[in-house]
């Protein structure tokens, strides 16, 4: 299950992707999410491809260690 933090019109199509196998689609929908939280792709991708979710709180920490906090 995806975390609540991301946006659900964003959740709503990964799951589809995921489930129709679609890699391109998720990476694109993950690109779309890591843009819109100001993140670089390359670390949100890493935290969360075949991760459980993360809290607010864990997130943040991760982008403080980025520095973009």
């Amino acid at each position: 299950m995806m975390n609540d933090s991301i946006p659900l019109n964003i959740r709503q199509r990964m799951q589809v992707a995921i489930k129709n196998g679609n890699k391109a689609e998720q990476q694109r929908l993950w690109h779309e999410y890591s843009g819109q939280q100001g993140f670089s792709n390359e670390w949100v991708m890493a935290a969360r491809l075949g991760e459980p979710g993360y809290t607010e709180e864990q997130a943040h920490m991760v982008a403080c260690l980025f520095g973009r906090c």
